[in-house]
């Protein structure tokens, strides 16, 4: 029907668009396209508890109002990966000719909600890196701010000097090599599945999936299979990428249908169509000659709701083991990961985020990257900021600006420059003034709290002194140091676990200006 043909056409626009949006905001080409990500179904359940925001609950009670009417659009309008999958599918009849066809796929509805059940206790049990893993979103982006970014960076600098509008891009910072294969693999294996098969992914191990199908399933009105008026020529089979149409059965499972409305737009005798539930008991009427059966007792019910609640205690289990051992390899691995500003308590921010990159690819600094083994196993892909590749920006605040899950506050211009999200530690025998005898002083001149004030070493010769209370952490000081020593540089950035708020640099400074002056030689 022409109706349909225009709303599939209209859902091919807007998923599209959507694709678009995401890849500017991963390439930190527009602030606005990265701010989508707010959207996004995971990031506004997120947002919504952890920082009661009306807008990302608003986003929220949006797609699940749209799930409980017509069902799963929210997989076909707005996932990112959801279109990569549409994509892949596209190009993978394109390779054979558009000689493969869909077929009518088991029903993994039991392995789909155990797989959720085991990620979301693993996650509120404090280890949020599968859930990150396996979250579409989450997924495509660690993606894109990863091996994506890279590569389009690495493009867009070789078209450099050969089209006028392209300007150069400087590098990002490498992901952690064991993190960007199994992210890479794990995306790789879902196009190709979505290539072969269509939307296998989204009704197996997707945990937004898993949790629309439930709501899906008691949709007011979604797409149903009217077995009086079908045909069954198998088209809409051929063309389903979930796999949910059983037409010997008469049904169409509107738990595992995604919304493509590619069935509707090809059949020809107004068999499918979007109905409300009283309007649409046409499995009630096929089967009406049978004669009605006793219900017998389903053994595999009570295996699998035993299945499923023994995995949910060993998910919490496992996921309370896997914060706890977080905490003591990040206290027993040296020097302390800096979280990026906004991120407050530590424990907090392992638990909120799901490493989705978005704030990697738009670090003004270039200084963000994610972590491996830094957090320990309770942050294995979270944001930590390195000051070897660059530093914290102090008039930037664009990462709790784009955070779309909450695990990063959104802060002023004014709380971003008193944010301590580390703390200078400054070691004397590594200094170049002592180990060479020459003038230094670069970290105290590009502080820019004054927490590094040059006093009085040797004759002509001044070395750094620090006044703790002023130090943000921003790792200025760290990125400019010209030391070159394998323990470390001269001045070292250790994260802070709870961020706080430092001194007043005005006031600080006018109380220590006394002691300053009686020390320093050339003060600063």
């Amino acid at each position: 029907m022409w109706k349909y043909r225009l709303l599939k056409t209209l859902r091919v626009l807007v998923s599209l668009l959507v694709l678009a949006c995401f890849v500017a905001g991963f390439s930190s080409l527009h602030r606005f396209a990265a701010n989508a990500a707010k959207g996004e179904f995971l990031p506004a359940l997120l947002r919504m508890i952890t920082q009661l925001s009306l807008i990302s609950a608003l986003f929220f009670v949006v797609i699940v109002a749209v799930t409980l009417l017509v069902g799963r659009l929210y997989c076909s309008f707005c996932c990112p990966l959801g279109v990569l999958q549409d994509i892949a599918s596209r190009i993978g009849k394109l390779v054979t000719f558009n000689k493969m066809k869909y077929r009518t796929l088991p029903d993994f509805r039991r392995t789909r909600i155990i797989m959720l059940v085991i990620l979301i206790c693993l996650a509120v049990g404090g280890w949020m890196f599968p859930l990150g893993l396996l979250d579409p979103y989450s997924l495509f982006g660690r993606n894109a701010a990863g091996p994506g970014q890279a590569l389009f960076t690495e493009v867009n600098n070789e078209l450099y000097g050969r089209i006028e509008a392209i300007q150069p891009l400087e590098p990002r910072p490498e992901f952690p090599q064991a993190l960007a294969i199994l992210s890479g693999v794990i995306l790789l294996a879902i196009l190709l599945a979505a290539a072969c098969r269509g939307r296998v992914f989204c009704n197996t191990l997707c945990p937004v999936g898993g949790l629309l199908a439930v709501l899906s399933k008691r949709a007011l009105a979604p797409l149903r299979l009217d077995p009086a008026k079908c045909m069954k020529c198998g088209m809409c089979v051929k063309v389903c990428k979930a796999g949910c149409i059983d037409i010997r059965g008469g049904k169409l499972d509107s738990a595992r249908c995604v919304g493509c409305m590619n069935c509707v737009s090809v059949c020809r005798f107004g068999a499918l169509g979007f109905h409300r539930a009283e309007k649409g008991k046409m499995e009630d009427a096929a089967n009406a000659e049978l004669p009605p059966e006793t219900p017998l007792p389903d053994p595999g019910r009570r295996t699998f709701l035993a299945a499923a609640g023994v995995s949910g205690v060993a998910a919490l289990v496992v996921g309370r083991l896997a914060g706890t051992a977080g905490k003591k390899a990040a206290a027993a691995g040296g020097v302390p990961p800096v979280m990026p500003p906004g991120a407050g308590n530590r424990d907090d921010f392992n638990r909120r985020c799901t490493g989705c990159g978005i704030c990697i690819a738009n670090c003004t600094g270039h200084t963000l990257k994610p972590a491996f083994l830094e957090y320990g196993l309770a942050g294995m892909g979270q944001p930590r900021l390195s000051f070897e590749i660059g530093k914290c920006e102090y008039e930037c605040s664009k990462c709790s600006d784009l955070c779309p899950t909450g695990a990063l506050r959104k802060l002023t211009r004014e709380e971003k420059r008193s944010c301590r999200i580390g703390q200078v530690h400054y070691f004397r025998e590594r200094c170049v003034v002592v180990t060479d005898g020459t003038s230094c002083g670069a970290c105290a001149e590009h502080c820019p709290t004054g927490a590094l004030q040059m006093v009085s070493y040797k004759g002509h010769l001044t070395i750094p002194q620090v006044i703790a209370d002023l130090c943000i952490g921003c790792g200025c000081c760290q990125y400019i140091c010209p030391v070159m020593d394998e323990a470390g540089k001269a001045v070292m950035i250790y994260g802070a676990t709870e961020q706080t708020r430092a001194a007043d640099p005005r006031e600080v400074l006018k109380q220590a200006q006394p002691v300053l002056s009686e020390m320093e030689e050339f003060p600063f």
